[in-house]
């Protein structure tokens, strides 16, 4: 349990602030009897003006006391909630990083960015500041109802405390009602956030198709959902004090008519219906703090509930691998498919795969075309770990996949994903991600020459030359501020840069002219030669002039592999797969005669 684990690191530091909150509330209980000996002493036919000054350093004491530990339990109690706060969001994030890809794709990025900032909080309140006023409140009550009944009267305490239970009872009904409504509004929350999110991401489409104002309509209907929930909380919220207040109005009226009789009558001194009175309102604090604390304990059940619920969420294993550094040393770039078969959990039906079998040998190159939504990116993702597939049916450098390490796998293949995905930073820093930490500034430490040569392999030195800052140019975010084919050659020099033994093209030429991917295709085979002949290559396209050059052929169709062979024995085959290549090849012709 994360809070647990928190708990045997840095829970010390609640010792010492429980220890200066319980002096605080000592110290407070103290102030009614000061101020009740004053008035006392005023009360006198002649006061004592010395007796009058040292009541008044006692009180100016007890003040001072308050403050000075009340700074030292908040340094240590509200500071060790910070740090569990940054200990439970860090926590949050390597647990998504350990995730599987099944998991983002059934939360949204809304949803999530809410447990890192609102859920994170809210359970820092429950375990800073919720804590210590409940502890500081159920001690100065306590104190103070001890000192009435020593220093006053046990039936005047009882008679003043009876509206009491009805305070309380009313915070407890109305605090269950907060929390189901808080509940809520953390669940719209999270979608305003995806929405804001996906409408920065999606500006583009947005402006292409004019659809401003029906997403500013849609953008309106969520953000009323939440301003009718926020206030239906505070509507919850804001009766907890009047309750107590009101609560608390009888104690008083009881209090002064009882204790008023009494001083009228001889039996009770003003200074002691004082006190009585300074106690009465210390009472009073932790109860009106008890709807607060109620509230806050509440939402942080709520928050609690929803990290749990992603913190029990089963991580890919993590795997401990005797193969592991015989594979760093001596990786061997092949991959083998053995009646491979796969469906992902949330599925049911048909497999996304099946039966899909083939050998590329170190030094080779697998081509592998297919419709939309044949399989071709779901047998990429399962050869990178991405989802676990069954024992007995791929096999990585000879050995089964389930043997291997995800870490030890991936630091041996470049992957270059359909979308080119890009980190908001400069260009040299997205090519060189792969590249070490320095320890002494946590920075990366860039081989600028690599970073060269892999542009140029990839045909986007040219064009990153031409830019005013040149590999110190801001991709944006996302790498907005590049086009799609730009963003695909940075994406395949990154990949590079990492000096892999298995190279991973998903469908990399797709946004490129036909003039530079010949030239791709020519340099890779070039790096081929540089970087080792036993580096192979694995290229998905639906362009399939990409493929022409590849050992063998892969032709998918509805998760299964219907043809297979060279690009001439395809052709010859005369099926869906020369189909195509006609159909592209005439499309072709046809824009070069425009």
């Amino acid at each position: 349990m994360v809070i647990r684990e928190f708990l045997k690191k840095y829970g010390w530091a609640y010792l010492p602030g429980f220890v200066f909150l319980a002096l605080n509330s000592w110290l407070q209980s103290k102030t009614p009897g000061a101020l009740g000996k004053a008035v006392d002493i005023l009360s006198e036919p002649s006061p004592d003006r010395d007796a009058l000054l040292r009541q008044a350093g006692i009180i100016a004491a007890l003040g001072a006391g308050v403050f000075a530990a009340r700074f030292v339990w908040r340094l240590f109690i509200i500071g060790n909630a910070r740090r569990m706060e940054v200990f439970l969001r860090e926590k949050l994030y390597l647990k998504l990083l350990s995730l599987p890809l099944g998991f983002f794709q059934k939360n949204t990025s809304g949803d999530l960015m809410a447990y890192a900032i609102n859920d994170v909080g809210a359970v820092r309140m429950t375990f800073g500041p919720v804590l210590a006023q409940s502890f500081n409140g159920l001690a100065i009550a306590a104190l103070s109802i001890i000192g009435m009944v020593r220093e006053v009267d046990l039936r005047m305490t009882l008679l003043a405390l009876a509206p009491v239970p009805i305070a309380a009872a009313a915070t407890i009904i109305l605090g269950n009602q907060v929390q189901k409504r808080f509940g809520q509004v953390q669940k719209l929350f999270s979608k305003l956030s995806g929405f804001v999110n996906e409408s920065i991401s999606g500006i583009k489409v947005t402006k292409a198709f004019a659809r401003e104002e029906t997403r500013e309509s849609e953008f309106a209907d969520v953000s009323d959902d939440i301003r009718e929930a926020n206030i239906k909380l505070a509507e919850s919220s804001s009766l907890i004090n009047p309750a107590v207040t009101a609560s608390f109005g009888l104690s008083y009226a009881a209090a002064l008519i009882i204790g008023g009789n009494a001083v009228i009558n001889g039996a009770m001194g003003a200074g002691t219906l004082v006190t009585f009175l300074g106690y009465l309102l210390l009472v009073q604090q932790p109860i009106v703090q008890l709807g607060n604390i109620i509230n806050r304990i509440q939402r942080g059940l709520a928050s609690w509930k929803r990290l749990s619920a992603i913190y029990d969420e089963p991580a890919i294993p993590a795997l401990e691998s005797k193969h592991d550094e015989k594979l760093a040393d001596s990786f061997v770039p092949s991959v083998r498919a053995d009646a491979l078969s796969f469906r992902r959990e949330d599925e049911s039906g048909d497999y996304t795969l099946s039966d899909v079998s083939f050998d590329l040998k170190p030094g080779g190159t697998l081509g592998v075309s297919g419709s939309t939504g044949s399989g071709k990116t779901t047998l990429l993702a399962l050869i990178l770990k991405l989802y676990p597939v069954g024992r007995g049916q791929l096999f990585v450098s000879g050995l089964d996949v389930n043997d291997v390490t995800a870490a030890t796998l991936r630091s041996k293949v470049g992957w270059v994903p359909q979308d080119g995905f890009l980190f908001s930073a400069s260009i040299a820093e997205n090519i060189a991600f792969s590249a070490p930490i320095s320890e002494k500034d946590g920075k990366q430490q860039i081989d600028m020459d690599r970073v060269r040569e892999c542009a140029r392999i990839a045909c986007i030195a040219d064009e990153i030359e031409s830019f005013p800052d040149g590999y110190e140019t801001e991709v944006g975010e996302r790498g907005t501020h590049l086009s799609g084919g730009q963003k695909q050659r940075v994406s395949l020099a990154r990949a590079l840069y990492a000096s892999p033994r298995l190279l991973i093209l998903d469908d990399t030429l797709s946004a490129v002219d036909n003039i530079t991917e010949r030239r791709l295709i020519e340099n890779l085979g070039l790096s081929r030669e540089r970087v080792g002949s036993d580096m192979s290559i694995i290229i998905v396209s639906h362009r399939l002039s990409a493929l022409v050059h590849c050992d063998e052929i892969l032709h998918f169709e509805d998760g299964r592999i219907i043809e297979r062979g060279t690009h001439e024995q395809l052709l010859a085959l005369g099926g869906s797969y020369a189909s195509v290549f006609a159909k592209q090849q005439e499309e072709k012709s046809e824009r070069q005669g425009e």
